[in-house]
């Protein structure tokens, strides 16, 4: 498989007034992204709220993005877990279903030395038939992944590539600066506005969850940055900024997920629900995100 490089939507997951997927919803979402010019698809991500998901569930979400796909671009499939055995389980059901792809951090919960994280890895990408893109979200999962971690990850058979969702650049400079060389493997920014730095300095796209709502702008950042177009680049670059201002407005730890939700919704693409125990949106909310999408699509 060539390196993947572009825009990969972490897919929040569209679900029914009872905590369900909405299946339609999912393909609506879907065929969004694909006609924003997105490269690829993860659904089961911390903007998915995938963790939170019964593994029976992650995997009928994980298939009906597959379905939707129809394989006109790759899905790369959330599988983290607590459990290793549950991350394998996950990675080998995605493969089954048809994913092209998975996405793995560190273990959460229980904080682990080097030596454990690396043979963690040995041991998932031995036993899963799919490559496998390490994933460094230390809010979420309690591990900050070093660079020499990284470093050594990489060399690992069946690891394709490395999200980074710390937002340390100076460690995320380290490893592009370090990994150069390597054309087989992918290098992803997670965080929205730092997308464009990361192109300019050799890496292969963003994981970006605003792409969930403004697929466009972030595909056209993208290609701005990659062919050097500074002008370009500072343009889109400000819509980002604007984007991130939605993610200021929800309640709590899922902040992101829930803005997203929201806007979808007024996209008429999807429900506006949260997973348990979240609370329902109230309307108040509803109007201060509908008002600063206005002001983002103003020209």
């Amino acid at each position: 498989m060539k390196r993947l490089e572009g825009i990969v939507t972490p897919m929040v997951t569209p679900l029914t007034a009872d905590g369900k997927q909405e299946v339609e919803g999912n393909r609506r979402l879907t065929e969004h992204l694909i006609a924003g010019g997105v490269a690829g698809l993860f659904p089961l991500g911390t903007t998915g709220e995938g963790p939170m998901l019964l593994p029976e569930q992650q995997k009928e979400v994980c298939r009906a993005v597959c379905r939707s796909a129809g394989g006109r671009i790759p899905v790369l499939a959330g599988i983290a877990s607590a459990s290793p055995e549950e991350s394998i389980a996950l990675g080998q059901a995605a493969a089954r279903i048809g994913a092209d792809l998975v996405v793995l951090p560190p273990p959460c919960y229980v904080p682990l030395t080097e030596e454990e994280i690396l043979a963690f890895y040995r041991r998932v990408a031995s036993e899963v038939p799919l490559p496998i893109f390490v994933y460094n979200m230390p809010s979420m999962v309690k591990t900050d992944l070093s660079v020499s971690q990284i470093l050594r990850l990489a060399e690992i058979p069946g690891i394709a590539g490395y999200k980074d969702s710390s937002g340390n650049m100076n460690a995320f400079h380290e490893v592009i600066f370090a990994l150069k060389d390597r054309p087989d493997f992918s290098l992803f920014a997670g965080p929205d506005t730092l997308m464009a730095e990361s192109v300019l300095f050799g890496a292969a796209g963003g994981v970006n969850s605003g792409s969930n709502l403004y697929p466009g702008i972030f595909v056209n950042c993208w290609k701005a940055a990659r062919n050097g177009e500074l002008e370009k680049i500072r343009r889109c670059q400000e819509k980002i900024v604007r984007i991130q201002k939605l993610y200021h407005c929800p309640r709590g730890s899922s902040a992101v997920a829930e803005a997203l939700k929201i806007g979808l919704q007024i996209r008429g693409i999807c429900r506006n629900t949260l997973l348990a125990p979240h609370s329902p949106v109230p309307q108040e909310l509803e109007k201060r995100i509908a008002a600063l999408m206005e002001e983002i699509e103003e020209e």
